[in-house]
């Protein structure tokens, strides 16, 4: 039974107690007096270790990803259709891709998909991009100018993306 007379209370020396906390100070991206400003997450392995590593992260991601997407899309027909018939890299569907990119955007910040296109403008895929493999370029405004894929060393692959071509979330 708890004690309940005010008189006997006492006091502790929380002092020695409760550890301060250190945080490293941080900046934020932003261009800096340069033409162009390239954005590369090389944490991504690293974050993307937590997510597979850590149940109780994979958890509230996996939970996320399934909340934004719900039921799927409600669109006319001609839409749905369209939608339909999306299909990644191979064997995947408009929602499946979306829960996806919402499920990689929590991880790393950025999900990155190709936008593919007929010749008639009409759009046919969208194609899932590692993060790890993307670089952003903005100009010195802060305006994203174009998307280039990179190889593991850095090095740009092909010709880059304009942003009309890209399909990217951001978390932030």
């Amino acid at each position: 039974m708890p004690e309940t007379d005010i008189g006997s209370t006492d006091y502790g020396d929380m002092r020695n107690v409760v550890t301060d906390v250190k945080v490293p100070t941080s900046t934020l991206d932003s261009p800096a007096n340069q033409k162009e400003t390239p954005y590369v997450n090389d944490k991504w392995t690293e974050q993307l270790g937590f997510y597979d590593n850590i149940p109780e992260v994979m958890a509230v991601v996996d939970a996320k990803a399934r909340w934004c997407l719900g039921k799927g899309f409600v669109a006319d027909p001609a839409t749905e259709m369209l939608l339909d018939m999306i299909k990644g890299t191979s064997k995947d569907t408009f929602n499946t891709i979306l829960e996806n990119m919402i499920r990689i955007y929590q991880i790393g910040g950025d999900a990155f998909a190709e936008i593919i296109r007929n010749d008639d403008g009409v759009l046919i895929n969208l194609k899932p991009l590692s993060p790890s493999n993307m670089r952003i370029i903005a100009n010195d405004k802060g305006i994203i100018i174009r998307y280039e894929q990179i190889d593991k060393d850095g090095k740009r692959i092909g010709d880059g993306f304009d942003p009309d071509k890209i399909f990217h979330l951001m978390r932030n």
